[in-house]
């Protein structure tokens, strides 16, 4: 069993290595962020993520707008509709199996002598995952994007929210 417990250490970390990040354009309906132009200041921002955060979906779509409105040459954005939809969905991952093959020597000592024996030992490990439940996490924030004077409060300033919410993407 304790030569099960690497194997399941380096599949764990190729699986991890493999995956990509979460923020990244959106291809052919896979998760990441995709925006249609609705008008020259107003546009559709979606971000889709297989995640247990809504919140996550909601910081990537709102970073993706702020990013879109400096992009546009605008200082500042409103969310006038936003929508989250959440799907979930069972993620199987395949069972595990592992198979060690070693000699334990073993010394018996008596009064006047030692034996040593060695014969042959395997163990076999076996891990199985049942699944787990996984949300598919869609954000769709339509904006109206401005210059100069932010309007009222409800208003983001598109520099702070990539200065704050692209610390995020650092720590994942």
């Amino acid at each position: 069993m304790k030569s099960f417990i690497p194997f399941l250490f380096v599949t764990l970390l190729i699986s991890a290595c493999a995956s990509q990040p979460d923020y990244r354009p959106a291809t052919k309906g896979s998760s990441g962020y995709s925006e249609q132009k609705i008008t020259s200041d107003r546009y559709r921002v979606q971000f889709k993520i297989i995640s247990n955060s809504v919140a996550d979906a909601a910081d990537y779509a709102l970073l993706r707008s702020a990013e879109l409105t400096q992009k546009q040459g605008f200082d500042w954005f409103v969310v006038t509709n936003k929508e989250t939809f959440v799907e979930s969905q069972k993620v199987e991952v395949a069972s595990a199996f592992g198979l060690s093959h070693q000699q334990r020597i073993e010394r018996r000592c008596g009064l006047f002598n030692c034996e040593t024996y060695q014969r042959p030992h395997s163990e076999i490990g076996i891990a199985f995952n049942s699944g787990n439940n996984r949300k598919e996490v869609h954000s769709i924030l339509e904006i109206r994007m401005g210059k100069g004077i932010m309007p009222n409060e409800s208003t983001y300033s598109a520099f702070d929210v990539i200065e704050n919410l692209s610390q995020k993407l650092d720590k994942h």
